[in-house]
């Protein structure tokens, strides 16, 4: 039955506006994935501090590992 058979009305929910994850500005994800790079660190605790999945983290780390050498400009210290 369309009422869902007990005489009630069913209740939809229209969800509209953007979708999918967040938008990380170049800028943010650099200084993350650098982080990650640094000796000793691990990339799930660095995903974990700012947000990030795991995955996503490494997938940027992986589009980094692709880059010529003089494409790569670190700028955040490491510690």
């Amino acid at each position: 039955m369309a009422d869902g058979g007990d005489g009630g009305a069913l209740l939809y929910s229209v969800i509209s506006g953007p979708t999918g994850g967040r938008q990380w500005p170049d800028e943010v994800k650099a200084r993350i994935v650098a982080e990650s790079f640094a000796p000793g660190v691990r990339v799930g605790d660095v995903a974990r501090r700012h947000g990030v999945l795991p995955s996503q983290l490494t997938t940027w780390r992986g589009v980094v590992a692709e880059l010529p050498p003089q494409r790569i400009h670190i700028t955040t210290p490491w510690r």
